[in-house]
């Protein structure tokens, strides 16, 4: 039995090994279209882009990460294994590994939840529907300026964070989150403020994420 396997596995192996090499030549041919398209911005391997996609410049987008329907600011960084799918992420923002932002929803006023009943075109090629349905899977999602979300956060679809907010690491962000507010848990709450109200408006007035780093420091530092 062990014999009728292992040649089984070598009269496998060529197509196997054909299949590899181009498997890792398009991943290779990828790489390099990805900094030819995104040539201010730092690129590195693994990473996947749809034709729409946004990157500003000086922007670090770590390994592996997968990023649909988005727009990047400038200075910001998305660290390995992170989703972002219909989300609009500000200047200097600092996000960390294996967040996601922008899962998709399902109707819960129907009788089921499946994308069988509401999709004509779903996972499973089969259309049960005459006409697709009005439901809206993906709502955008909007990220501010200079905002930090921790580790394997999740942002759900249709909110709004603020500038300066923070995102504590493994939060679930459900709904709105106020400029310069910290906030944490399952789901999300606000722990406290960055700052004091008045300190908060002075920042916000200020608009310092519009300008570049030495611009930035001079006029805040």
């Amino acid at each position: 039995m062990k014999l009728r396997k292992l040649l089984r596995r070598l009269i496998y192996a060529p197509i196997g090994l054909c299949k590899e090499i181009i498997k890792i030549a398009n991943e290779g041919a990828r790489d390099v279209e990805n900094r030819k398209r995104f040539p201010k911005a730092t690129i590195a391997t693994g990473c996947c882009f749809t034709e729409d996609v946004v990157i500003g410049e000086k922007t670090h987008i770590f390994e592996d990460c997968i990023i649909n329907n988005s727009q990047i600011g400038c200075y910001t960084y998305i660290s390995r294994n992170s989703l972002i799918q219909n989300t609009t992420i500000g200047n200097y923002c600092s996000i960390a590994h294996e967040v996601i932002s922008g899962l998709g929803n399902h109707p819960l006023d129907l009788f089921s939840t499946s994308p069988l009943f509401y999709h004509q075109k779903n996972v499973f090629n089969i259309q049960l529907l005459e006409k697709e349905s009005q439901f809206d899977d993906y709502k955008p999602i909007h990220i501010g300026n200079d905002v930090w979300i921790g580790a394997r956060a999740i942002i759900l679809d249709g909110v709004n964070i603020g500038d300066g907010a923070v995102i504590a690491a493994g939060a679930v962000v459900t709904k709105n989150v106020p400029p310069y507010a910290i906030v944490g848990g399952v789901p999300a709450k606000i722990i406290r403020y960055r700052q004091s109200q008045e300190d908060i408006n002075v920042l916000i007035q200020s608009q310092w994420w519009l300008l570049t780093p030495q611009e930035a420091i001079k006029k805040m530092g």
